[in-house]
């Protein structure tokens, strides 16, 4: 009898056979790219963006990134929550 393990094929690791905890970064971010694509294309089409933390552009953990369609913008959240644009990226 065939497995799953044993069809795949020996030269490519098929990464959804393999706990998230035991990827690389590299392969964890390959595993979670059709995903994220998916929501990115999502969110575009209804004139919306994502929010994420990027050390390379947020000077502190209070930073955050609003990526649109067309632009990215880095935003600062005060202690209450409340987001204040910084400047467009």
């Amino acid at each position: 009898m065939r497995t799953l393990q044993s069809m795949s094929s020996n030269t490519t690791k098929d990464l959804r056979l393999i706990s998230v905890f035991d990827l690389s970064d590299e392969e964890l971010t390959e595993r979670l790219r059709p995903t994220y694509q998916k929501i990115k294309r999502e969110a575009f089409a209804k004139n919306s963006y994502l929010t994420y933390y990027d050390p390379l552009n947020c000077p502190t953990t209070a930073h955050t990134v609003h990526e649109y369609a067309n632009r990215k913008e880095l935003m600062w959240v005060d202690g209450t929550g409340k987001e204040h644009f910084v400047k467009t990226l």
